[in-house]
């Protein structure tokens, strides 16, 4: 981890650390989304459709291809864990599916409220989780599509302090983390998984409701991951909770360590979703299910990066070319460990950060109680699978769409 944060520190001079919502976990001024130059926004692929009628060298009539609907999606400046995204539009698999994408970049609140209404300005919502739950506490009629990334939290500490929190017989020493001063954001993932384990590995609620409680607790809360790790640096806390990338891209600079990726925590526990409204998915269903064909294909090309030093070359040429993102930071963040894609939409994920984000109280005050709804009434997985499906017909010995395929099984 540590030379990933050496890496990390040289970029801070260019990175944007705005403390606009981020989308991806629930929590403020992530580098995911804030970071650098715009990217390619407003930019649309055209799809090509055969003309009615043409022949073949044969003679043989092509069928027309059927004409799909566009959509708007959210690809917010600067941020790379849309890569998936990224590269299903610049290497052109929307096109060959034939459905044209136009970027946006919209994010957070102003996202959710464009997808829920009928004017058109968005389609899909790539980057978010938390606040899209409280969307629909708030009686928005959303619907889970697909995913976009898992993962990507991390427990933190100042360096040299780190191997006291770890535990022998569990990731965290309990007793250690349940007695620390305690720095995060509000709504911060990492935290919402590392309350989730303590709680399944013995905690009592009482405990826990100690810590947090505003009055003589544990915890100090943080406008943003740079005032969290500051206030680490400081001493001002033991433990810190922040995103993976920031985790790296101060581990230098703020004199900080990682005590424990929060995937180790909850392996592939939910992070991105992608959302749109139910009335959305219904009106433009063949469009979406082309979208997701497309998005397949784009993660098959990234995951043979991992092992084709060319295409990994290639991944990370385009994504830091759309991204304004240095090469540098993009194979880092896609290769090294920070983040980790996955388009399935999960819906056994997704009910356990609702109960784990529940049990962590970020969902009072809805009109909705998570403690008893039952959120797979918004999870609608019928377009991925058609997806899946059809490119699985097409390409029978397939074994990378033969993998989705068990994951999507034991998922959803």
């Amino acid at each position: 981890m540590r030379k990933f944060g050496k890496r990390f520190s040289l970029l801070i001079a260019g990175a944007l650390l705005a403390t606009t919502l981020l989308g991806g976990c629930g929590v403020q001024g992530s580098i995911a989304d804030n970071e650098g130059s715009a990217s390619s926004t407003g930019s649309s692929v055209e799809a090509s459709s055969a003309a009615a009628g043409s022949e073949q060298s044969g003679g043989e009539v092509v069928k027309e291809k059927k004409e799909l609907e566009p959509l708007s999606v959210s690809y917010p400046a600067g941020n790379i864990r849309v890569t998936v995204n990224i590269l299903a539009l610049q290497k052109g698999y929307f096109a060959e599916e034939g459905v044209t994408v136009n970027p946006v970049a919209i994010g957070g609140n102003d996202a959710l409220t464009a997808i829920n209404e009928d004017n058109g300005a968005l389609d899909i919502l790539t980057a978010g989780f938390v606040p899209d739950v409280q969307a629909i506490g708030a009686g928005y009629e959303l619907s889970f599509i697909a995913g976009t990334a898992v993962e990507g939290g991390s427990v933190i500490a100042k360096k040299g302090n780190a191997d006291k929190f770890k535990g022998s017989s569990t990731v965290l020493d309990l007793d250690a983390v349940t007695n620390a001063k305690l720095g995060f954001a509000r709504n911060e993932a990492s935290w919402v998984i590392t309350r989730q384990y303590l709680l399944d590995n013995g905690i009592s609620e009482s405990v826990i409701a100690d810590i947090v409680k505003e009055d003589g607790g544990h915890v100090s809360y943080y406008a943003d991951a740079t005032a969290t790790a500051q206030a680490v640096q400081k001493g001002e806390v033991e433990l810190g909770f922040l995103p993976m990338e920031f985790a790296l891209l101060y581990a230098d600079a703020y004199d900080l360590e990682i005590v424990a990726a929060a995937g180790e925590l909850s392996p592939d526990y939910v992070c991105c979703r992608e959302v749109t409204s139910k009335k959305r998915l219904s009106d433009k269903f063949d469009s979406f299910v082309a979208y997701e064909r497309a998005r397949i294909r784009a993660f098959e090309y990234y995951k043979q990066g991992e092992s084709d030093a060319a295409i990994k070359a290639d991944v990370v040429k385009t994504v830091s070319e759309y991204s304004g993102k240095e090469a540098d930071y993009v194979e880092t963040y896609l290769y090294g460990g920070v983040t980790k894609f996955a388009v399935d939409p999960n819906t056994a994920g997704i009910k356990k950060y609702v109960q784990a984000a529940y049990n962590s109280g970020l969902f009072t005050g809805n009109a909705v109680d998570f403690g008893s709804y039952d959120i797979t009434q918004n999870v609608n997985t019928s377009a991925y699978k058609q997806a899946l499906d059809e490119l699985i017909a097409e390409n029978p010995d397939n074994a990378f769409y033969a993998g989705l395929l068990s994951e999507y099984q034991s998922a959803n």
